[in-house]
């Protein structure tokens, strides 16, 4: 690359070099005198001339080039932008976009090259060069442990260095992550990467995904989503999208646009598209972004173009996703060979495996399936090309990409086509303009389509043994051994969703002089969506058939919702240095969101023949027609000043003013202040601890909020047939006009710190959160006459935790080196304050919330004297104690009392535990061999804390297939679970904690005599796994009841209950990729 001086702006030793031309006016008089000097310069150039021409080996010998490219030791891939350089020379240039650099007139001798780059450390290189000589000298460089000068963009006006800020930020290096990993969606990619961020549940339906946390839940009835930006817009964060599916749930109240399915949106997005991922975690470090962001926010930032010839990448990702082990997650079940009831004799007992006689049923042809077994090994590929690269004034990234996911069984299937143009322009050395859009079209038919009785994985663990090779009395001749349908009957009913989405922003930058920088942010959201559930005419059933009600005649649900998010973002800031150790920045900005969701939803019962598939082939008294139309907006102000000093030491100080349009008329705007202050101490000159290389104290405290429900101050009113044909209106639901946000304070403390030059490396956070005026909904008294509820400001949630980060380089030479990395969090809640609120269920003050409880916590019973089964006596049950500190009767109790006769317990609940983890830890090695070329690696998580809820076992001993509910021959369970002192720890309650192996694979980056000849640049293989088993975990049955897998459950805040769900998926992938 030749040494352009225009590019060399980075290292202050490279900014000596200038090149200036000056030229007077020659007056008259002087003319006599300019010829003279003119003659003299003729015949200087001449002999210049003769020598260039005479002597070019002279010349020559002059000096020498060096060349070479510069690579991150851990991908390989190439990084643009890095200063290669020799000081001592003022000599240097930068890195092109495939990392290659040209020194060139470097004279003879020994010189240190060295190699910088932000995020990077520092590395130098010896090289003696020889006269005329071309020397290759190619770096490997290692990014730097803490990054303090990374540059972030969440959480603050602008961009703000890592250092300055007071809060803790965590950066995912997406590029980076699916360099090496097959990632399927955007779950993939978080998942075990962040400290604090937990996701509720896995499922095994192929198309759903869900809901995100960070910190744990703050909140009673508003979601614990996040805000997400994707290149500073605000984006579509619903949790619940699609068709209703399993479990018809209710709607949470924040996500009134929502259509009440199991789809993320986050999944739209692309994995291979994204540079890297923001994450702030608290109302500590969202402030700025007002109500809303007390959850915290999630910045998507997706690649970008960068200066030079284009570049070329492509991948190719070719799996399967299957269920590692369906036998063995349901288990040895049992049936009766004398009898229908209980109990059964133990020498009738006979056992079998469901899911193995499901597959005899279909070798032998019993009803019509897809596959060769139940389920099938689903296959799963991505097909990947884009393109880099610009000039100085102009750069571009365009991608384009296929997917095409299968899931277990043969109908479940997720096809997606995604394309990405990003464009950067520099109108001057002041003014720059970024546009980034996306758009996604893509289609998925899920695995559970059915909202009412039963899915194929329920019906299989429901089983009652009919048609196995010593048959149950009581057979259904058509069920075989399936509890109420065939797998044929439910692939029969099809829920789908078709999808399209398309984002985009245009963000422009201005920096006026040194002193003012600007930057406005406008863009949006807008996806179509067209969801529906399908249930073909049944007209003839045959006799003993269990069939559902909806294909008696048939029914179809279709909706076409539609959600749109716009958003503008201005922000300026003002950095004035009054003396040279003192910097101040004074910023300010404004933040404008709107949010519609608009959804025509149409429900048609009693189809015209067996081949109706339309709406209009029902008839049109038997049609129901909902449209919803949700418009939020909101508008918000903040004002920030930043104090530095010898940029070691920050203090800054905010306010955001903010207003809603779901707040209620008599509700002021919100204001929420922020504070937060970080100290670089290693770099002070007195620090002489060379065993801690760099260490950064911060700590932080703000607010932020949650908004009500869109319509919570609104009264509403229904309409209801009046008379003579006309209409009329009843009230439907009163608002509130004194509600407003939810309101959270949190301040956290920590440190970042690097030892052993960089060997091992880690940050600290810990976390305390008081979630102030939580809403919950308050009935009225039934004298009013008026029907539903208010929301009002009434409770309170306290959260805390830490969560921590551990980085270590154990060996590292040219050849072999290994690394270890650690994580782990800690997130715990409690319901101090309910106001007014009646205590209910879950929500007692001392409980955390959500939580798993019990009227009975039976301890102990047994059957009359002489008797080894029948109705059990003496039970004994914990009738449980107030919550330490907590008096009155609003206080949820806790097990741990002395036993007292079950006949003798009151009403109250006990609590069993939380359904959430309260600890999550993971471990992350990595080898590498052959000068890096060769890389395995491997992920494992383990979840700690958490009462898990298998609510489908629960039918397993309702339906006599266990051991325990065939035999009746133990009087605890007896007692606590057929008697009426119901305990539902052994009904679906379990101890979820567990350790997986999340990641397991290899990446060979193939050398470039090997791929010289194919013209490619750079060209990798790599294997890896996800999910691949359970290592441990603490409780396997229930009562005899196998437990599934302790991650699957309901789209929930704790993803309690898993009915109508499927037991998480694993996948293994090879992917090739490719740079030309």
């Amino acid at each position: 690359m030749m040494c352009d001086p225009s590019q060399l702006r980075l290292n202050p030793a490279l900014s000596r070099w200038r090149v200036r031309v000056e030229g007077s006016a020659l007056k008259t008089e002087d003319q006599q005198m300019y010829r003279r000097i003119r003659l003299r310069m003729t015949l200087t150039l001449g002999a210049l001339a003769a020598m260039l021409l005479f002597a070019p080996l002279d010349v020559a010998a002059q000096g020498g080039s060096i060349t070479g490219r510069v690579t991150d030791s851990q991908t390989g891939q190439a990084v643009a932008a890095a200063q290669v350089f020799i000081a001592e020379l003022d000599l240097g240039g930068l890195t092109r976009q495939n990392g290659s650099y040209l020194l060139l007139n470097v004279p003879i001798g020994t010189h240190t090259v060295t190699v910088q780059r932000i995020g990077y450390r520092t590395t130098t290189e010896s090289v003696t060069l020889g006269a005329g000589e071309t020397m290759a000298q190619n770096f490997e460089i290692t990014e730097e442990a803490l990054s303090l000068d990374e540059i972030i963009v969440t959480g603050t006006p602008g961009g703000t260095q890592k250092r300055a800020i007071g809060n803790v930020v965590t950066t995912v290096d997406a590029a980076a992550v699916t360099e090496r990993v097959a990632i399927a969606n955007m779950q993939d990619m978080l998942a075990g990467r962040t400290p604090g961020l937990q996701f509720t549940r896995l499922s095994g339906n192929v198309g759903t995904g869900s809901s995100i946390k960070i910190r744990g839940v703050g909140s009673f009835n508003l979601s614990s989503n996040p805000l997400i930006y994707v290149d500073g817009v605000r984006v579509n964060n619903q949790s619940r999208a699609g068709p209703m599916l399993g479990y018809r749930y209710a709607i949470m109240q924040d996500e009134a646009g929502s259509t009440g399915g199991e789809v993320s949106v986050l999944d739209d997005f692309n994995p291979e598209d994204i540079e890297s991922i923001e994450i702030i975690k608290g109302p500590a470090a969202a402030t700025l972004y007002g109500t809303e962001a007390s959850a915290g926010v999630i910045q998507i930032i997706t690649k970008k173009g960068r200066e030079g010839a284009p570049q070329f990448s492509a991948s190719v990702r070719q799996g399967v996703n299957y269920m590692s082990d369906p036998a063995g997650d349901l288990g040895t079940m049992y049936a009766c060979k004398t009898s229908s009831r209980t109990p059964c004799a133990e020498s009738d007992l006979f056992t079998y495996n469901m899911y193995d006689e499901a597959n005899r049923y279909i070798r032998e042809g019993a009803f019509p399936w897809g596959s060769e077994n139940l389920f099938r090994n689903g296959l799963s590929s991505s097909y990947d090309l884009g393109v880099r690269g610009g000039t100085s004034n102009i750069r571009y990234f365009l991608s384009t990409n296929y997917e095409d996911e299968g899931g277990a069984v043969w109908y479940n299937n997720d096809k997606t086509f995604r394309t990405r143009a990003n464009v950067s322009v520099v109108f001057s050395e002041s003014i720059t303009l970024d546009v980034s859009s996306g758009y996604v079209d893509g289609n998925t038919r899920f695995a559970t389509p059915v909202r009412s009785d039963g899915g194929i994985w329920q019906d299989l663990r429901w089983a009652n043994g009919y048609f196995l090779d010593t048959n149950a009395p009581g057979a259904n001749e058509r069920l075989y051994g399936f509890q109420e349908h065939l797998p044929s009957d439910v692939a029969n009913i099809t829920a789908t969703r078709d999808y399209t989405r398309f984002t985009g922003s245009a963000t422009v930058n201005h920096n006026f002089s040194s002193w003012l920088n600007q930057r406005v942010v406008v863009g949006i959201d807008k996806g179509w969506d067209t969801n529906q559930v399908l249930f073909p005419w049944n007209p003839a059933p045959p006799p003993n058939q269990a069939v559902y009600s909806e294909t008696v005649s048939g029914t179809i649900d279709y909706g076409n919702p539609m959600t749109e998010v716009q958003s503008l973002d201005y922000s300026a800031t003002i950095d004035y240095s009054p003396v040279g150790f003192l910097d101040l920045k004074t910023s300010f900005g404004a933040q404008y969101s709107m949010r519609r969701f608009e959804n025509l939803r149409t429900q048609g019962e009693g189809f015209a023949s067996p081949l109706s598939r339309s709406v209009n082939q029902t008839p049109v008294e038997r049609l129901t027609l909902t449209y919803d139309y949700i418009e939020n907006k909101s508008l918000g102000f903040y004002v920030q000043e930043q104090i530095g000093w010898n940029d070691r030491l920050f203090l800054t100080g905010a306010v955001r003013f903010d207003d809603n349009s779901a707040f209620g008329a008599d509700f002021e705007a919100q204001i929420y202040p922020k504070f937060s202050g970080t100290y670089v101490v290693s770099e002070e000159s007195f620090w002489n601890f060379d065993l801690i290389n760099s260490l950064r104290v911060r700590g932080a405290w703000g607010k932020a909020g949650r908004q009500p429900s869109v319509f919570a101050a609104t009264n509403l009113w229904g309409v209801i047939p009046g008379p003579g044909g006309t209409a009329a209106l009843r009230p439907s639901s009163p608002g509130n006009p004194d509600v407003g946000p939810e309101v959270s304070t949190e301040y956290e403390g920590g440190f970042d710190m690097a030892i052993m030059d960089d060997r091992i490396s880690g940050e600290f956070t810990f976390f305390r959160q008081q979630n102030k005026d939580a809403l919950l909904n308050a009935g009225f008294a039934p004298s009013l006459g008026l029907p539903g509820a208010v929301q009002s400001n009434v409770g309170q949630i306290d959260t805390w935790g830490w969560e921590a980060s551990l980085n270590t380089r154990v060996y590292e030479n040219d050849d072999f080196s290994f690394e270890i990395n650690f994580m782990g969090d800690h997130t715990n809640n409690e319901i101090v304050d309910l106001a007014t609120f009646a205590p209910t269920g879950g929500i007692q003050i001392g409980y955390p919330f959500p939580s798993a409880r019990t009227r009975y916590w039976v301890t102990g019973a047994e059957f009359p004297a002489g008797e080894t089964r029948g109705t059990p006596i003496n039970a004994m049950c914990d009738p449980g104690f107030p919550a330490e500190g907590v008096t009155g009767a609003a206080s949820g109790r806790r097990p741990g009392a002395t036993p007292i006769p079950c006949a003798d317990v009151g009403t109250d609940p006990i609590l069993i535990g939380p359904e959430f983890y309260t600890y999550i830890f993971s471990i992350q090695p990595t080898l590498s061999l052959l000068d890096n070329s060769l890389q395995l690696f491997a992920m494992a998580q383990g979840q700690f804390g958490r009462t898990a809820s298998e609510n489908a076992a629960e039918w397993g001993h309702i339906y006599n297939n266990t051991r325990i509910s065939q035999l009746e021959n133990n009087a605890l369970w007896q007692a606590a679970d057929r008697g009426r002192f119901t305990d539902n720890r052994t009904k679906r309650y379990y101890d979820g904690d567990f350790w997986k192996l999340r990641e397991l694979g290899a990446r060979y980056r193939f050398p470039a005599s090997l791929i010289g000849v194919t013209g490619a640049e750079s060209m990798s293989l790599a294997v890896s796994a996800r999910n691949v088993f359970t290592l441990w975990r603490a409780q396997t049955d229930i009562y005899g009841v196998q437990i599934s897998d302790p991650e699957y459950g309901a789209p929930t805040q704790g993803g309690g209950g898993n009915y109508w769900n499927m037991p998480p998926l694993a996948s293994l992938h090879m992917t090739l990729r490719v740079t030309f």
